[in-house]
């Protein structure tokens, strides 16, 4: 027996491009200042700032793009994030609810352990009106909040809702 999925991309927001892009103009801007600063005599600084923060920036490269969500998939039985590394399956059978979610329900969130806005929006969040939260999208639009019944919220975006709405719609 087959079953049919629904791949959807995660597209990044302006905002999410922004964040991105600054974030390699400081590494590459901070990586020629001290090369620079090797090249005109601080051979020692410069080695020990490189020894420094090239481990650092490459660390946080590698952990955002990795954990980042790269595809949402919708089976009939789950949906699926998948990431490069460690993607997150929810079972339909543990599903409680999934509603739609406007981008004003997510004012005031802070970023409790995770990325706010490099690669996406992914990890443990809050604010007043959901509590705690774990989230994975790449733009502020086209959320959806699924309550689980082990009592767990997780906010996804979804670039196609109608796909998403279709999966509700089966399970209803």
């Amino acid at each position: 027996m087959t079953q049919s999925v629904y791949t959807v991309e995660f597209l990044w927001s302006r905002t999410v491009w922004i964040i991105t892009s600054l974030y390699f103009l400081f590494a590459v801007t901070l990586i020629s200042l001290l090369i620079y600063t090797m090249v005109i005599g601080g051979v020692v600084a410069g080695i020990i700032g490189l020894v420094i923060a090239l481990p650092i920036l490459l660390g946080i490269l590698i952990y955002c793009e990795g954990y980042s969500p790269q595809r949402l998939e919708l089976w009939s039985d789950r949906v699926v994030i998948l990431r490069r590394y460690d993607s997150i399956t929810i079972y339909r059978d543990d599903i409680l609810s999934i509603t739609a979610l406007a981008s004003k329900d997510l004012r005031g969130i802070y970023n409790i352990g995770g990325c706010g806005g490099l690669f996406g929006y992914f990890g443990s969040f809050t604010n007043r009106g959901l509590g705690q939260f774990s989230m994975y999208a790449t733009e502020m639009r086209n959320l959806f909040l699924v309550r689980l019944k082990s009592g767990k919220k997780v906010v996804i975006n979804c670039s196609e809702p109608k796909k998403i709405e279709s999966f509700i719609a089966v399970s209803e």
